[in-house]
């Protein structure tokens, strides 16, 4: 049974991991789900909501700011041709800006960036069978798991498969 929550429902205190989705809709002011994200990092920074970040997802993270901001300076006209410079041009990497500002502002916002623990691994090959999910999904409801968190702010409706996560969405 799939158990989607609206964001905007979300109630103070929680204890919530943020995934990738909800950050790209912030960064680059999504018009849809644009507004509703920006809410969900100010709750962060006020001290509304407890924000975790797994190193899954500021890994997608820091490979999604990548591609946008190279797309965004001129250098590619699309994803697949961002990829490939990025590729080509390693030198393109350290001039870049956005990836690194977002990573070094997330714990000044209040977002907690734990790192992975023993086990992890194991875990997630098994909840990823287990609940058909892909790779990252998995590693995700592995690390919340392992940190006893059972609420995901994100659009991916797959985390609907697991029974001890609320999902919740803008």
């Amino acid at each position: 049974m799939i158990s989607l929550h609206n964001l905007a429902r979300l109630p103070s205190g929680t204890r919530a991991i943020i995934d990738t989705n909800i950050f790209v809709y912030w960064v680059a002011n999504h018009p849809k789900f644009g507004p509703a994200c920006r809410q969900v990092i100010q709750r962060v920074e006020s001290g509304d909501l407890e924000a975790v970040v797994p190193p899954v997802v500021l890994n997608e993270l820091l490979h999604r700011l990548m591609i946008g901001e190279v797309i965004d300076q001129g250098l590619a006209g699309s994803v697949p041709e961002a990829i490939v410079r990025l590729k080509e041009d390693s030198s393109v990497i350290p001039k870049l800006s956005v990836p690194w500002e977002v990573y070094n502002a997330l714990p000044e916002m209040g977002f907690l960036l734990p790192e992975q623990e023993k086990g992890f691994t194991d875990l997630t090959y098994s909840l990823s069978r287990r609940f058909s999910l892909m790779a990252k999904d998995a590693a995700i409801i592995s690390f919340a798991q392992m940190h006893r968190i059972q609420h995901i702010i994100s659009n991916d409706r797959d985390f609907g498969r697991v029974p001890w996560i609320t999902c919740w969405h803008p």
